[in-house]
């Protein structure tokens, strides 16, 4: 399965056949969602919304369920805050142990 979508780096790891808590989706990240489809190799792709969190996924799964081979990514449209904070929100521990060892220039 291709699809790709977001999650907060402090997020409780789903179930495998959870689906996305879509009211916390669109409290901490955007309540308009982009769904972007990847077609192939050679650069065809198309960009459907904005959407709700769950039209959002809907759409994405039953791409996804039609054409398993298709990227399929759904995207936030717009996330308040400053560069800092986005990136915060989608920190890993890996980023952060990486981070620990390097002083700023």
């Amino acid at each position: 399965m291709a699809l790709i979508y977001p999650v907060l780096s402090d997020a409780p790891d789903p179930d495998e056949e959870a689906l996305p808590d879509f009211a916390e989706l669109a409290a901490d990240l955007s309540d308009q969602w982009l769904v972007e489809v990847a077609v192939g190799e050679d650069g065809d792709e198309g960009c459907f919304g904005p959407l709700s969190a769950r039209a959002a996924w809907d759409l994405a799964v039953g791409v996804d369920q039609r054409r398993p081979d298709w990227e399929i990514s759904i995207l936030p449209l717009y996330q308040p805050g400053t560069p800092d904070e986005l990136a915060a929100a989608f920190n890993d521990e890996d980023d952060e142990d990486d981070d620990a060892g390097t002083a700023p220039a």
